[in-house]
């Protein structure tokens, strides 16, 4: 039985179009694409795991692989919080133009309202291609992998 580690990346909107660059031991393995799995023979012992897309990575995850052992890993994105972020931002600024489209009073406090929503967004983005740019992908050992 070979010893490997089984590499499952999710389904994600934002990275689909990109594949994210493998690592092992600080040298590229390979690339796995969007909703993709895929394997890596490697020795006995303990290896560094990390995966980078663009100039964003992950934190390295270190394994310690048996003789014979598969272990199964999974990558996906680390911003947690971007769908609802993006959901409100959508919200807030497609109600300016629905207000005025059904001839509504809009607000006094609308604009200040679209600005609470859009800030706290581009800052929570900017932060991940900025200083969290290290942090912008995850990996975790995945207990309940699909090949077992």
């Amino acid at each position: 039985m070979a010893t490997k580690i089984i590499l499952n990346r999710k389904n994600e909107w934002r990275n689909r179009a990109r594949g994210f660059k493998v690592w092992i031991d600080g040298k590229e393995v390979g690339t796995i694409a969007d909703g993709g799995s895929e394997a890596y023979p490697v020795e006995p012992g303990t290896h560094k795991l990390q995966c980078k897309i663009d100039w964003c990575s992950s934190p390295e995850l270190e394994l310690t692989v048996q003789e014979g052992e598969t272990r199964f890993v999974q990558v996906g994105s680390g911003m947690k919080y971007y769908s609802l972020f993006t959901a409100l931002m959508v919200l807030v600024l497609l109600s300016g133009p629905v207000i005025k489209y059904l001839q509504l009073k809009v607000p006094e406090e609308f604009t200040y309202l679209q600005l609470g929503v859009l800030v706290p967004f581009l800052l929570y983005y900017l932060y991940y291609l900025s200083f969290g740019r290290n942090r912008y992908l995850q990996l975790k050992e995945d207990g309940a992998n699909l090949f077992r």
